[in-house]
């Protein structure tokens, strides 16, 4: 497998993106086409260094894998101070479009390098938690040429409640800058899904049931900042729209979806917001929509101990849709 670093400028005219590429050697050397391009988006204080294991399980397979680092998020930012921040004014529009670009970018280089047409080479998008939600808008964007989407750790929270969040964050913003970190904004948010655990022993024991999981994330220094106001702005714009019936209907109704989440992760309400968005996609005409829960687990399904089920439960979808 080769791993190459991509840097290419955001649509928020500031910041430089730093993505990863995930290659297997005998596409690298140009001796093969891939079976497929796979682009996961990643989740909120988080980077993409974090799914080299599920990378390298899909460049097994043949598909080549990218993704980049969010703006706020991993090694896009250009200071410590700039993790968990993203900005009030349209950084939903920003994300989607920094997604969009890697999309276009790769598959240009693929389709040079591999001698084929671009529309030849099968694109697919995962999604992972604050990435299901980028992923779920995205599609109503720009789903033409999508061939699959997998929908990872997500939920369906009522649009009330991000129309509200949504009012305190600018209120906050517009009375302390919206770099302001509030602990208040912040307890409503990720630092909810902490109390949900029984017997928790830190604050991030909801992101798997593996305490070295937990612990490598405490570790990592790109891991667990809080967001700002600025940022919660974006996150729960972006909820709002993935949560709107009306959006959702813009997706092509051929387009598979597969939803997968831990039946003890908080952020899908252990299952109930998975079949929330599930039934939202269901009514609104799409008709390929599976759905998988496994028991026991929590929210970050790639690193539990069900891992290797969950890499083989992909392939197999993806497969059955046939890539």
């Amino acid at each position: 497998m080769k791993t190459t670093t991509l840097n290419y400028a955001s649509r928020d005219g500031e910041s430089t993106i730093c993505a990863l590429v995930w290659e297997p050697d005998e596409v690298a050397s140009g001796g093969e086409a891939p079976r497929g391009l796979i682009q996961l988006v990643h989740g909120m204080s988080e980077h993409v260094e974090r799914y080299a294991g599920f990378a390298s399980f899909l460049c097994e397979q043949g598909f080549v894998v990218c993704a980049n680092d969010h703006i706020g998020h991993g090694k896009t930012v250009s200071s410590a101070e700039d993790l968990g921040h993203m900005p009030l004014e349209a950084g939903e529009d920003v994300l989607i479009a920094d997604v969009q670009t890697l999309r276009e970018t790769v598959l240009d280089r693929l389709s040079v390098q591999c001698d084929m047409r671009v529309s030849g080479i099968p694109y697919v998008i995962f999604g992972h938690s604050m990435g299901s939600f980028v992923t779920r808008v995205f599609l109503t964007r720009h789903a033409f040429g999508v061939r699959a989407a997998v929908l990872c750790g997500t939920g369906h929270q009522a649009r009330a409640l991000s129309s509200a969040g949504r009012a305190l964050t600018r209120s906050l913003a517009k009375k302390h800058g919206e770099r302001y970190v509030s602990s208040f904004v912040d307890g409503l948010g990720a630092g909810a899904y902490g109390k949900a655990i029984k017997g928790a022993k830190s604050d991030v024991d909801w992101l798997a049931t593996d305490p070295e999981v937990v612990a490598e994330y405490q570790r990592d220094p790109l891991c667990g900042q809080p967001f700002t106001v600025g940022a919660y702005h974006t996150l729960t714009s972006l909820v709002s729209d993935a949560t709107d019936p009306r959006l959702a209907r813009k997706l092509p109704h051929a387009l598979p979806l597969m939803f997968i989440s831990g039946d003890e992760d908080p952020v899908g309400a252990c299952g109930a917001g998975v079949h929330r968005a599930v039934e939202m996609y269901r009514r609104a005409g799409i008709e390929r929509v599976s759905e998988k829960l496994y028991p026991g687990m929590r929210h970050e399904i790639l690193n539990e101990p069900i891992k290797d089920e969950v890499h083989r439960d992909i392939l197999t979808w993806l497969e059955r849709q046939g890539l």
